[in-house]
């Protein structure tokens, strides 16, 4: 029994030996830091975004900047373009990059729909969006086509004002920044003309139809 004492002593001194040593080289990082996503070295603007570009890094939760992303959600950039110059182990932010297919096909162009075209759009309408034309009473199709921008009369673009990215559901959309006046469409010069001819010779307006979440 008087051996108990001093090898409960050796094995409390030895147990805080160990935490101590665990603290200083893992446990002071690992819990008083959070995993982010960085680059792994210098990336250009203009690069085409592979995994082998990001790494884990550990920041203070007071350093992490606005948007930051986790390794598992920077993986999911795979493919994206990147807007920017980022140096080696910037934190990574989605808005530093575009998607390809966000990229304006060759063969397309951007153009107006006039508000006196449009019989029916919906206010929640956003740049980015996909929609569908049809003429005002839906029997003729005209085709489906890519959102560019949105904009107000004072050629301003309509974004929404309540912090709901244009990713969330549609019906998230309940404030947007000013009202919107036109659109502007990603088309062909041939998709186009097909729509200016129909309003034009036919003396009818449209109908844009939000085609969902993409």
């Amino acid at each position: 029994m008087k051996f108990i004492k001093p090898i409960i002593g050796c094995i409390l001194i030895v147990t805080a030996l160990v935490g101590l040593f665990y603290w200083e080289h893992d446990g002071r990082i690992r819990w008083t830091t959070e995993e982010v996503a960085s680059a792994a070295f210098d990336i250009a603007e203009g690069e085409e975004i592979n995994e082998a570009m990001f790494k884990k890094m550990r920041v203070p939760p007071e350093c992490i900047v606005d948007g930051a992303l986790s390794m598992e959600e920077a993986s999911k950039l795979k493919g994206r373009i990147c807007r920017q110059n980022i140096k080696a182990n910037s934190q990574i932010v989605a808005d530093f990059f575009e998607n390809t297919e966000e990229l304006i096909e060759e063969g397309k162009s951007i153009f107006v729909i006039k508000p006196s075209w449009m019989d029916m759009r919906s206010s929640s309408l956003r740049s980015g969006d996909i929609v569908q034309i049809y003429s005002d009473t839906g029997d003729v199709y005209l085709g489906t086509f890519r959102v560019a921008f949105v904009k107000d009369d004072n050629e301003q673009e309509v974004t929404s004002a309540d912090g709901i990215s244009r990713q969330q559901n549609i019906l998230d959309r309940k404030m947007s920044s000013r009202a919107a006046n036109h659109i502007e469409i990603v088309a062909t010069l041939d998709e186009y003309n097909a729509i200016n001819a129909f309003v034009r010779d036919g003396a009818r307006s449209l109908m844009i139809v939000q085609k969902g979440e993409f």
